[in-house]
């Protein structure tokens, strides 16, 4: 995934994965009988074979300054455990995304290191013990974003390119020679320039020359590899740059042995992406189920996607006319929407709804047209993420989401969420545990531009503007004042531990609007208490930052911690030193004293 969440827990030492995981030999130990079998997937046969897929997201492809590790984006090393687990939920299939970057010897002859693929080899070992189909890939060497990656369309040097990948592939087929063909190779991910605007035709052309070299590279190491099925994707995996005319072309496979085709077309679908991936709190509803909870929970109607059933149905409808009825399988590698459940802290449960219903006609609808769907999942759960399971305790976090995949694939039902009920985000009554301290940064102009405190009665945490910037206007010329919706975007702070936090409002000119603010403040959702230590607070507008010695640090009207940093209505607040930005305000702290509290 290009647009990869980041993960807020990081692990700091350095200790690389290869060959750690108990009970494995080097060369990998999985089942003998199945991965030698010889065992053929037809092309009658391989969508209901291949089931609703999973990513084991942001481990094998995780990496440090160019170096393959794990462990380093937050996730545990990858283990036999964690693939029972998704296989006991219903997946039938596991997307093993893996980067090797500097795992690659340029000067002897691009060596893979032999720990590395031991470990891939591993891996793939547990989804066979596991009875699972398992995909695996050359996922971050092609981003013009990561250190070290090497394989880019854009790139000057396309033949030192073109002989890397070659070597990089020869090396992957071999190891993998004589497991059956319920292992897929994917070529790459998400390969292309790094400009989301229209494919450059030459950029493009190579793209077709990695996937060609690919597939003759594969099929010349013999043995089940003359036959396996191989994905190839088209630019930057999306859906309509490689059904239309854009410069995608498939590759030719006249070493394939199996009689029938093995090529299989590798495509993305995080669509709408505003809704799907952008962690802002603007867009978090989508569909006829977002209408509904419009409709039956009053929340805005600007926070709904516009795109609808319709245009997943057409991108499906493509992808069969294009490829399905030609005899080419479509595997949509990566697919979800990241969690919002907190955008709009008065309905949680309704927002988790929505996101099963939308995972579910996705999921549905592919399948309803012959495509098989892979959920992204990159193994982080809480606010903006992808995770279903926790894979260190080998729970599912999202088992209402979990199971409605699994019943849309296997049933063809794009409403297989349409009536799911989840209570998760409901506190038990008399429930005194708190799991975080929620900051929300508060603001007013001296023209009431603003967003007031969670607590306020009117526009707080339980009204539908709460993640509004609003501000007074006359729109329609009537003499009277209505609500507009400035478009900013808010970042407040779920604070878990002691560390430093930042809160913001961006994306509007308030130098427009006013020459000076009435407030600027901090409000949070938890009781005041001396046990907390609040310092080195810093003021940023747009590029200047301001450090405010002292803050008024008191308790509000229901006794929750309230940080005022500018109040004209409030003589102990000393006037901080700003200037009215074109673009964000942002207010960085330190917190000590966390543990006391959230116990």
């Amino acid at each position: 995934m290009a647009k990869k969440m980041k993960i807020a827990a990081l692990i700091s030492a350095f200790s690389l994965a290869a060959g750690t995981a108990a009970g494995c030999s080097s060369g990998g130990s999985g089942s003998d009988s199945k991965k030698k079998s010889n065992d053929v997937i037809s092309l009658s046969s391989i969508t209901s074979e291949l089931g609703a897929g999973w990513n084991l997201g942001n481990t094998l492809e995780a990496n440090t300054g160019g170096t393959p590790n794990e462990t380093v984006w937050g996730n545990p090393e990858a283990s036999q455990e964690i693939i029972d687990m998704v296989a006991a939920a219903g997946f039938k299939t596991v997307r093993v995304p893996v980067s090797y970057l500097s795992f690659i010897d340029d000067a002897n002859g691009y060596k893979v290191d032999e720990a590395w693929l031991n470990r891939v080899n591993e891996v793939v070992d547990y989804c066979y013990n596991a009875d699972m189909n398992v995909i695996i890939n050359v996922h971050g060497d092609g981003y013009n974003s990561v250190n070290g990656g090497w394989l880019l369309c854009n790139g000057d040097d396309q033949d030192y390119i073109k002989a890397k990948y070659e070597a990089l592939w020869k090396q992957i087929a071999e190891k993998f020679s004589d497991y059956d063909e319920h292992l897929i190779f994917e070529s790459m991910n998400e390969e292309f320039d790094g400009t989301y605007t229209t494919p450059n035709r030459d950029y493009y052309s190579n793209i077709n020359d990695y996937n060609q070299i690919f597939i003759d590279t594969v099929r010349s190491t013999g043995g089940n590899n003359t036959h396996r099925w191989l994905m190839v994707p088209g630019w930057n995996t999306n859906i309509d740059y490689t059904v239309g005319d854009y410069g995608f072309e498939l590759p030719t496979d006249n070493n394939n042995k199996a009689g029938e085709n093995r090529v299989i077309i590798s495509v993305h679908d995080y669509d709408p992406w505003d809704y799907c991936g952008e962690e802002s709190k603007k867009i978090f509803l989508w569909g006829e189920k977002g209408q509904e909870i419009v409709e039956v929970n009053k929340a805005s109607p600007k926070s709904k996607a516009n795109w609808n059933e319709k245009n997943i149905e057409e991108s499906m409808q493509k992808l069969k006319t294009s490829f399905v009825d030609k005899g080419y399988p479509v595997i949509i590698g990566e697919f979800g929407c990241i969690d919002k459940t907190h955008a709009n802290a008065g309905i949680p449960n309704q927002i988790a709804e929505n996101r099963a219903y939308y995972d579910g006609f996705l999921a549905g609808t592919a399948a309803s047209y012959g495509v098989t769907p892979v959920y992204w999942d990159n193994g982080y759960n809480g606010q903006y993420g992808f995770g279903l399971f926790n894979r260190k305790t080998l729970e599912q976090t999202q088992p209402e989401i979990i199971t409605t995949i699994v019943s849309a694939v296997n049933n063809k039902d794009p409403q297989a969420g349409r009536n799911v009920k989840i209570r998760s985000y409901t506190a038990s009554a008399g429930s005194t545990e708190k799991k975080a301290i929620n900051a929300y940064i508060g603001i007013q102009t001296e023209v009431f531009t603003f967003r007031n405190a969670c607590n306020d009665g009117q526009y707080g945490i339980d009204s539908e503007w709460f993640n509004t910037l609003i501000k007074w206007e006359d729109t329609d010329g009537d003499g009277t004042d209505d609500i507009v919706d400035t478009g900013a975007v808010f970042q407040d702070a779920e604070i878990t531990k002691d560390g430093t936090y930042t809160v913001s409002v961006s994306g509007y000119d308030f130098s427009a609007d006013s020459n000076a603010l009435n407030m600027l403040f901090i409000s949070t959702d938890t009781k005041y208490s001396s046990a907390l230590k609040l310092t080195d607070f810093v003021l940023k507008c747009d590029d200047k930052e301001t450090k405010i010695a002292n803050p008024v640090i008191s308790e509000d009207n229901d006794g929750n911690l309230y940080i005022e940093l500018v109040n004209k209505y409030n003589t102990e607040a000393k006037s901080a030193d700003y200037t009215m930005a074109k673009d964000s305000f942002s207010i960085t702290f330190n917190i000590e004293g966390v543990d006391k509290v959230l116990k």
